[in-house]
């Protein structure tokens, strides 16, 4: 019997792995966006890990209308899907903030809003709480916030990812001081 022996090629499964410094993110595992609640659910998750690319999934991308109430200038701020996206791009770009934490209310109401088209829905919250963490100025902030925020769902139908066949996705979102 001859055997033949060819050289195993760099890079090969076989190989060992070479570490090039490089640390791997795993992203959560998400859940399905079957209804508001689990878009709500997602959107602590993807906030938490700085993950934009999940924040697209979340947001109409099409008709997505937020606007957030600045204190300062009393008045309203409006914000768009890119502006969504760019947020948390910007988050994961900064490496000295090394924790966040969303936080919604565990009781939430599915509601409708007689304004809205027919099929979406509107979840209310108050009392939700952000955590984040500044390595730079060894700083944690602590915020909850007792302003009004509405969520507004758009369904998707028909969506082969869904055992509904449909998922939601925030096409408004509105924050109203107290």
């Amino acid at each position: 019997m001859l055997f033949v022996l060819t050289a195993i090629p760099a890079g090969c499964i076989f190989s060992p792995h070479k570490d090039d410094g490089k640390v791997i993110i795993v992203p959560p595992d998400y859940p399905k966006l079957e209804n508001p609640f689990s878009v709500l659910d997602a959107l602590e998750l993807a906030y938490a890990a700085k993950d934009s690319n999940e924040i697209k999934l979340l947001y109409d991308d099409q008709n997505y209308q937020g606007t957030s109430f600045d204190p300062v200038n009393q008045n309203q701020i409006p914000l768009t899907w890119s502006d969504e996206v760019r947020h948390v791009a910007r988050l994961a770009q900064t490496p000295a903030i090394t924790g966040i934490k969303l936080t919604f209310p565990p009781a939430k109401v599915r509601e409708t809003d007689l304004l809205d088209p027919p099929g979406w829905a509107m979840i209310k919250i108050q009392n939700m709480t952000l955590e984040l963490t500044d390595n730079s100025t060894n700083t944690f902030f602590h915020l909850v916030s007792s302003d009004n925020f509405e969520y507004h769902f758009i369904p998707h139908t028909p969506d082969a990812s869904s055992t509904t066949d449909t998922t939601w996705k925030i096409v408004r979102w509105t924050e109203f001081q107290n």
